[in-house]
């Protein structure tokens, strides 16, 4: 019981032997997970497994090809993966190929390794569903169309061609009255077979011809032969007719029997000419013009009728207006159609500089123009008065300031040939090629007076017809117009005697102008007039004497106050009345 103590074994030692293969499985599955391949991959790879403390590798399954994945759809399988590009680009071209133009997308499948099941090598399937994502990938499909760019920002896009020129001619019909047929052809650019150039042709110029309406015709109305240019009436008035023209319309609209001849100034650039029709020489747009073959959204494009109205709609565009002799912003807008309100929002310094303006200062004003503009050029022949001359001969036999028309004469005629270019059917230059004179003018003669005015009238004196008076208005010129009497004011009711004696061949009322009026005729061919009366004391046929009351002072008539307006006439031709009063 006390002797050698029992050996106990180590526990180590006890269990080595379950311990060394515990430890050596251990290494062993930490390896086989150290090296085990992805799950995917699982299938193919050896795997340990740790039966009767024995490691078993089963046998790994080879990659046979490649699952094509569009969307996350499988649409077929490919032997080698690099193939897949080939594929794409087939499906690709296929769809250019269908729909005519490159729509610019991608579409990159996803390629999946696969390992059984049979391999499929047909790739039609897989081109089609490529193809298809491309569409997907496009959107809506673009249709082949033809955009026709006008200027620098205007286009258009049309279904065809043919629909270009259609659109092209219909416009030009509009814009340009002419009855000439044309039809549209097309250059094509020299760098783009795509890109072309729209021109105008004449069918058969030598036979067509426009009627042109130009800057001094405006209507039919306004052209006038070289006969009718220039009225007889308008050619009969002598030298005395504006400042009697003046007085009438300011004091006596009755009295022009001695003012009817004058030499009639004529503003040549304002001269009514007759235009006969022209020959079209040459039509072309004006305007840049480019037809390019696209692709374009279905919805971009117009038909005929839409694009005609939206090339030949007038749009107001932004110009410069030079200003000229008489203009003033009033006139410059009414000339431009628009409001005086419009013109100062453009131009915002003119309304406080108008006072200031200036001939040649630049104005911008907006003018409504369409998109297309069309030139034309026409050869055009008219006729222009060659206007007559007027010759003045001396009448000794009467007084003067008188005159009377011994030949009227006429106007002779030219003949005109000139080239108008106009754009959009309005006169922009005109170049005269010819000129030929065809009627000779015949000058106009006139006879004027040259008799001084007596010294004294019939019967050797005048007295003044009032007393008491103040001289308001002179005989000559006064505010524009030719006053033929003197104005002696005073207080209304004082009397009005004759200034010498004579015969009564006027009394009442004369006119708006002149009132309530007695004329005496003094014998010889001296006539005196006393006008604006109150009251008027004699009767036409009444012999009178000379201081004798014919009638009363008023203000009746056109006068500013009560006065007597008095006149000395010879032969019917106003003389000064203070050279003939005592």
């Amino acid at each position: 019981m006390y002797g050698v103590p029992k050996f106990r074994e180590n526990i180590f030692m006890k269990y080595k032997k379950e311990v060394l293969l515990s430890v050596g499985a251990v290494v062993s599955i930490a390896s086989l997970v150290r090296f085990m391949p992805s799950p995917e991959f699982a299938e193919s790879q050896p795997i340990d497994n740790e039966i009767d403390n024995r490691v078993v590798i089963e046998e790994v399954k080879p990659i046979i090809g490649y699952k094509v994945i569009i969307n996350g759809t499988e649409v077929g399988l490919i032997e080698d993966e690099s193939s897949i590009g080939d594929l794409v680009q087939k499906a690709y071209d296929s769809l250019v190929a269908e729909i005519g133009y490159d729509p610019e997308v991608s579409v990159e499948p996803a390629l999946i390794p696969a390992h059984d099941g049979e391999l499929t090598l047909d790739s039609s399937e897989i081109i089609e569903s490529l193809k298809n994502e491309f569409k997907l990938a496009a959107g809506t499909i673009k249709t082949k169309a033809f955009v026709m760019r006008i200027g620098d920002d205007f286009t258009v896009t049309l279904a065809s061609e043919d629909d270009i020129k259609d659109v092209l001619c219909r416009a030009q019909e509009k814009i340009v009255n002419t009855d000439a047929y044309f039809e549209v052809d097309f250059d094509e650019n020299e760098h783009s077979s795509m890109i072309k150039t729209p021109k105008l042709l004449m069918l058969d110029p030598s036979s067509l011809e426009t009627s042109l309406s130009t800057s001094s015709s405006e209507s039919g109305e306004d052209s006038l032969s070289a006969e009718e240019s220039v009225s007889e009436e308008a050619l009969a008035l002598n030298a005395e007719a504006l400042p009697q023209a003046q007085e009438i319309e300011a004091e006596v609209k009755e009295e022009v029997s001695d003012e009817q001849v004058q030499e009639e100034e004529v503003d040549e650039d304002e001269a009514k000419v007759e235009e006969e029709p022209g020959t079209l020489m040459e039509i072309e747009f004006a305007e840049d013009i480019a037809v390019v073959e696209a692709f374009v959204e279905p919805s971009d494009i117009v038909d005929v009728a839409t694009a005609v109205e939206m090339i030949t709609k007038e749009n107001e565009e932004e110009k410069i207006y030079t200003v000229e002799n008489g203009d003033s912003p009033w006139l410059i807008a009414s000339q431009n159609d628009m409001s005086l309100d419009d013109l100062y929002k453009m131009n915002p310094d003119l309304k406080d500089n108008e006072k200031y303006m200036q001939v040649g200062d630049e104005v911008v004003i907006m003018v409504p123009e369409p998109e297309l503009k069309v030139e034309t050029k026409v050869e055009i022949v008219y006729t222009e008065p060659i206007y007559r001359e007027t010759v003045y001969v001396d009448d000794p036999d009467t007084y003067v300031g008188s005159s009377s028309v011994i030949d009227n004469g006429s106007d002779g005629v030219m003949e005109v040939t000139a080239v108008v270019t106009q754009l959009n059917g309005e006169e922009i230059d005109r170049e005269i090629t010819g000129k030929e004179r065809v009627v000779e003018p015949a000058n106009k003669v006139v006879s004027k007076g040259s008799k001084p005015f007596p010294v004294k009238g019939a019967t050797g004196s005048y007295i003044y017809p009032v007393s008491g008076f103040v001289i308001t208005s002179p005989y000559g010129y006064r505010r524009g117009s030719f006053h033929h009497g003197v104005d002696l004011a005073l207080a209304s009711g004082n009397p009005i005697v004759a200034a010498d004696g004579g015969t009564v061949v006027f009394a009442g009322w004369k006119s708006s102008i002149y009132g309530y009026a007695v004329e005496i005729d003094h014998g010889d061919g001296v006539l005196t007039r006393y006008a604006h009366c109150s009251k008027v004391s004699v009767s036409v046929g009444q012999a009178v004497s000379k201081g004798e009351e014919i009638a009363k002072v008023g203000s009746t008539g056109r006068s500013s106050g009560p006065h007597v307006h008095f006149e000395i006439r010879f032969d019917g031709v106003a003389a000064n009345p203070i050279d003939y009063l005592d």
